[in-house]
């Protein structure tokens, strides 16, 4: 297993524990993945919901480490995927190049 397939495993976990997600919460992480990024306004729209209800599923997605804020030096905040591990290797990085 190189680098590469170390980082894919990582984001196929993310999307495993995303299914488990409530119905909502998986409704706008799916948005997420498929538009990269979205603001609030977005998936207001696209949820039906109201604000204070999609801010707080947004706060749970963020807080479980799947989604993450970002405004790209704007005044708009989006929301994109954060696949990661939340578990860091403590392997040295060289060790692909050994194996």
């Amino acid at each position: 297993m190189n680098h590469q397939d170390f980082e894919e495993l990582s984001a196929q976990e993310g999307l495993a524990d995303a299914i488990n997600l409530p119905d909502e919460q998986r409704q706008i992480f799916t948005l997420i993945i498929r538009q990269k990024k979205v603001t609030l306004e977005e998936v207001i729209v696209h949820t039906n919901l109201a604000k204070e209800i999609v801010q707080k599923h947004l706060e749970t997605l963020i807080f479980q480490g799947i989604i993450q804020e970002s405004n790209e030096n704007s005044d708009v905040v989006y929301y994109q995927p954060h696949l990661i591990s939340k578990k860091k290797s403590r392997l040295n990085k060289n060790i692909w190049n050994k194996l």
